[in-house]
């Protein structure tokens, strides 16, 4: 890989790391003079990375790598107090 081509990921990747997506659009653009084994390993390592890779930010799914813990933390916030699964039991 070249230099520029490195850098240009390592950018994308820390931008990745800040909002949770990249668009598909600007890293097809970043490695598109790669071979495509490499560019699929690439795409794979971003969701290694728990960085989305999406066509439009509208398809970022914000809770899909909430840990069990935290994806009951949120549902627990969403619970009117009626449904047993999601009440906090008292310590």
């Amino acid at each position: 890989m070249s230099t520029d081509i490195t850098a240009d990921i390592k950018k994308i990747v820390k931008k990745g790391k800040e909002d949770g997506y990249i668009l598909i659009s600007e890293l097809n653009e970043i490695i598109k003079d790669l071979k495509s084994a490499d560019q699929q390993y690439i795409r794979d390592g971003m969701e290694e990375l728990e960085i989305q890779v999406v066509k439009t930010p509208k398809d970022y799914d914000e809770y899909k790598y909430m840990t069990g813990e935290e994806a009951i933390a949120f549902l627990q916030g969403l619970s009117d107090g009626k449904t047993k699964a999601f009440v906090k039991e008292e310590e």
